[in-house]
């Protein structure tokens, strides 16, 4: 019942406003804001117009409430009071920010259906893509923070149903790319032209990404984080070195796994490394000026070519992995080694070392799981590379354990790759399981 009043008295206070304000600046108002508003919603022009110098009143009001609904932990409350401050200050990127991450995070946290949770994702990313930005065109903090949605919400580790997340991804993008690359041929004919429009991609801004970086698969997140990181340094005010940012570590994660093989029958989603971004890594970071002159970007870009470098040399490409180490080393500050070898090993051993047992293991088990994977699906190139990377990362291990440590027992890698076996098997659809471990 409080919550009930509260919400009463905050329509009554703001009924106040809107006559106070009506009777004292009707002609003001008229005035305040015409040209933003050509394209705001007809709620979002008569409160402009209605409220004038007092919207902002009202909108701080709310904004206390809402601190105090976000301490409750009374979120649902919290989202029909974050409408209404966005419909008070559309100009206002925080205001988008604040209630995109706040459905995206604290909202969706809530359920443990991953569905549940999907459709407070989704919502949040619809929410600066569709109204947020295109309401703030120019902004670049809401480019960077919808992208960090699709980086770190959808393609990132952190949450436990973000496996759900990247299928749900991948069937709505499928629809558009059933391929995962861009036919730009087909893309102004009326239906995927009116998709491409509801997703806010625009055909061009694809082009020149899949020609300096990619061609990417657009039904994984890290192209999208990429895109608007992308977009967010051509509106170049305030928070373009958080989106140069974001554009390598979009890159990154390609590398890592930008290669999809997805079957939505089959249940079938795995991703693989992509050897030919790697292979131009160090080429881009030279071509672009920003790359290492923003403090910002540096971590990612170092990580982008350290990667580059760990799985060019564990996939045998050895004269391309030198390029990346090459640009790496031109990096103040970055220590010299005197080959790719010896800086993949110096790496993965400096990892390793970070890492307790468990995650060391967890880290060996998930490349050997990739590798039986890919062996089943019948890409020798990518099973090959991936045990090669599984094995490097086991000798760091080694190198670095006590003469005690369960790494070091008779028969630990043997146990590991069976567990890495048995994982590989529940990814596959059942026709590929036998597959697994087969000569």
């Amino acid at each position: 019942m409080r919550s009930g009043r509260a919400t009463v008295a905050l329509v009554t206070a703001g009924m106040v406003f809107l006559g106070v304000a009506a009777c004292l600046r009707r002609g003001a108002a008229a005035q305040t804001g015409a040209p933003e508003l050509a394209t705001a919603s007809p709620g979002v022009r008569f409160i402009s117009v209605a409220l004038g110098g007092f919207r902002g009143l009202l909108a701080d009001a709310l904004w206390v409430r809402a601190a105090g609904l976000q301490d409750e932990g009374r979120f649902y409350e919290l989202v029909q009071l974050a409408d209404w401050i966005t419909e008070l200050e559309p100009r206002h990127p925080e205001v988008w920010a604040y209630h995109a991450w706040n459905l995206a995070y604290n909202i969706s946290a809530l359920f443990p259906d991953p569905a549940d949770r999907w459709r407070w994702v989704s919502h949040g990313v619809r929410l600066l893509r569709d109204q947020g930005i295109p309401a703030n065109p120019h902004d670049d903090q809401l480019h960077w923070e919808l992208g960090w949605l699709y980086a770190d919400k959808i393609a990132g580790p952190w949450d436990e149903a973000g496996a759900y997340y990247r299928v749900q991804f991948a069937l709505e993008y499928s629809a558009l790319f059933p391929q995962g690359t861009a036919d730009y041929a087909a893309l102004p004919a009326p239906g995927p032209a009116a998709a491409l429009a509801s997703a806010k991609l625009q055909p061009d801004v694809m082009r020149t990404l899949d020609r300096v970086y990619g061609p990417f698969d657009w039904r994984l997140p890290a192209p999208h984080a990429l895109y608007w990181g992308y977009t967010g340094r051509q509106a170049r005010r305030g928070r373009s070195a958080w989106c140069t940012r974001l554009v390598y570590e979009g890159l990154l994660e390609t590398v890592k796994g930008g290669t999809l093989r997805f079957d939505p029958a089959r249940r079938l989603y795995v991703t693989g490394p992509r050897l030919d971004v790697a292979a131009r890594a160090g080429r881009i970071v030279d071509a672009d000026p920003d790359a290492l002159a923003q403090q910002l970007s540096l971590g990612p870009v170092e990580n982008l070519l350290r990667e580059s470098m760990i799985f060019l040399y564990a996939f045998g490409r050895e004269a391309e992995a030198r390029e990346a180490l090459d640009a790496l080393q031109r990096i103040p500050g970055v220590a010299r080694v005197a080959s790719p070898e010896a800086g993949v090993r110096d790496e993965l051993r400096l990892r390793m070392a970070d890492l307790g047992p468990v995650a060391q293991e967890r880290v060996v088990g998930d490349l050997l799981t990739r590798h039986w994977v890919w062996q089943a699906l019948g890409d020798r190139a990518a099973s090959d590379g991936l045990d090669r990377l599984a094995h490097l990362h086991w000798e760091a291990i080694q190198s670095a354990a006590a003469p005690t440590s369960t790494v070091r027992q008779a028969g630990a890698w043997d146990r590991l790759d069976a567990r890495a076996q048995d994982a590989a098997r529940g990814e596959l659809p059942e026709e590929l399981r036998a597959a697994v471990g087969a000569p």
